[in-house]
């Protein structure tokens, strides 16, 4: 491993100095734009805020530079080959671009010109490209650019509509008394005194390492993403961690069309079904053991356990065939629960009445899942 790979920087940056003419992927680390009304209310709130605060209306536009700053929190990086992929706080990111979007659109309203476009897009040969580019979103980028709305279609992806009803939420919650001629010195404040700390990784082994140290403290991405992150992270080949990447995110929208959570009740209830090998004793004092610890940071627990599921640390073929096989396998049979949960089967009567007795789907889905073997008819 070569002296800049093993490099980590981290830099004090500018909205400005992070956006403008940057171009940025969104890692397989990342999950989809997931931010609620109340996220970007907040957002919005406190940056808004913030800028009133110093805000004077003798004030000129050069005071600004002398305006309290604004720390919007870390982003991660990772380099390689002049390529910069957002690891963790595309979160944030996509939402300042909604926000820039919202503002470049109030600014042609109120007929003022303030150079916003090249934080949103960049031009090469003619051809508009958006900073932070994924080719799902590009449809509604576009029209959010262009009109200021834009209608998601059956087709889109969770994070399209996301981002559309977002950036409604920008524009009820942003304040009255910036839509006039102090729009122009909230622009400057924004693009000059929010900061954000920029974290790079020159390796995907240190990008992942970062990743998990950021988010596995509190609540930011859930034990699944976490899963996610940790297993794409060993392959090796980049179009197999691309194809595993798209049938780990349609598979989780497939399970949250049950309900928001049912992506981490299949996990645990797969887990402990095929590796679980002991429970915590019904004594006082006792300490939590693999069925425990499935149920609450199960992401943690196959890190720690891989041995348990028969994958070698640094094998990267048996973890593309931990998904293109164990996990399509049980991923199915767990839906077919579902399913036979919900209306009632002659091939599957048993599983529609174990939900009317009363029995804790949480010991349920791993009885159930526990008499299966990959590759059962």
């Amino acid at each position: 491993m070569s002296k800049l790979s093993n490099k980590i920087e981290a830099h004090d940056r500018s909205i400005t100095e992070v956006l403008d003419d940057k171009k940025y992927t969104v890692d397989y680390f990342q999950r989809e734009y997931k931010w609620e009304e109340r996220h970007i209310e907040q957002l919005v709130s406190d940056l808004t805020s913030s800028f009133l605060n110093e805000y004077r209306p003798e004030h000129k536009r050069k005071d600004i530079e002398y305006y309290n700053s604004y720390y919007l929190g870390p982003f991660v990086v990772s380099v390689k080959d002049g390529q910069r992929s957002i690891i963790d706080g595309q979160q944030r990111l996509t939402s300042l671009t909604l926000l820039l979007i919202y503002l470049n659109n109030l600014q042609k309203e109120l007929g003022i010109s303030e150079k916003l476009e090249s934080l949103i897009f960049s031009e090469k040969y003619g051809e508009m490209s958006f900073n932070i580019q994924v080719d799902e979103r590009i449809t509604c980028m576009e029209s959010l650019f262009k009109t200021g709305e834009y209608e998601p279609k059956e087709s889109d992806d969770e994070s399209t509509f996301n981002m559309a009803a977002r950036y409604s939420d920008i524009e009820k919650a942003f304040p009255e008394e910036i839509k006039n001629n102090v729009l122009p010195f909230f622009i400057d404040w924004l693009k000059y005194n929010v900061v954000l700390v920029e974290i790079i990784a020159y390796s995907d082994e240190n990008a992942y390492t970062i990743f998990e140290t950021m988010n596995d403290r509190g609540l930011n991405l859930t034990p699944t993403e976490m899963l996610k992150g940790f297993i794409l992270s060993k392959f090796e080949d980049s179009k197999k961690r691309q194809k595993a990447n798209e049938l780990w995110k349609t598979s989780m929208q497939e399970l949250h069309n049950y309900d928001k959570d049912e992506d981490q009740r299949f996990i645990q209830a797969w887990f402990r079904a095929q590796y679980a090998e002991s429970i915590r004793p019904g004594k006082a004092g006792s300490k939590n053991e693999d069925f425990e610890k499935i149920g609450t940071r199960f992401h943690s627990w196959f890190r720690d356990n891989l041995n348990k599921v028969e994958i070698e640390q640094d094998d990267s073929e048996a973890f593309q065939t931990f998904i293109d096989k164990d996990f399509k396998f049980f991923l199915n049979a767990y839906k077919q629960v579902l399913s036979a949960e919900r209306k009632l089967s002659d091939s599957l009567q048993h599983v529609f009445y174990i939900r009317r007795w009363g029995i804790a789907n949480s010991l349920s889905y791993p009885l159930l899942l526990a008499s299966l073997k990959t590759g059962d008819n």
